[in-house]
């Protein structure tokens, strides 16, 4: 029947698939194959860019690899000097805020001081110190004036 023949042929594939890998299957070893080897040169080369493992390398292989290092330092002190100068702006900003918030207060401090000093003073009875019942004091008690600020 046509229901027994299928079903030996998917045995059949299934025997065959076991003793073959897919293509897939050659495909992902390649792949895995070509990234792990990736993965071994970076390594490497990371260990190189560290310091270590120099002892193998030919006089031209430590030549481009100083080279790249001078590159990336400069790329570095580049990159750190924008920083530095973004700092020092923002700083700049923020003293410039501080020196205005400052000279308004300073300014406010100054018109209420003015304002104080302009205002009438009145005195009362119970600005003076008491009187004893001596005439000596109460005249030089009447020549003084008090200040409340």
């Amino acid at each position: 029947s046509m229901q027994h023949i299928i079903e030996r042929r998917n045995r059949h594939s299934a025997i065959q698939g076991l003793d073959n890998p897919s293509i897939e299957q050659q495909l992902g070893s390649v792949s895995y194959d070509m990234l792990r080897k990736e993965v071994e040169d970076k390594t490497h080369e990371l260990s190189r860019l560290n310091g270590k493992e120099l002892q193998g390398l030919t006089i031209q292989e430590l030549q481009k690899l100083e080279e790249l290092l001078l590159r990336r330092w400069a790329t570095i002190s580049k990159i750190k000097d924008e920083k530095i100068m973004q700092e020092i702006n923002s700083l700049k900003t923020k003293e410039a805020e501080l020196m205005k918030e400052n000279q308004l207060k300073s300014k406010q401090s100054f018109v209420l001081e003015q304002r104080q000093s302009h205002e009438p003073y009145t005195c009362s009875s119970s600005d003076f110190p008491p009187d004893h019942g001596s005439s000596a004091d109460t005249s030089l008690k009447l020549g003084l004036v008090y200040f409340i600020l």
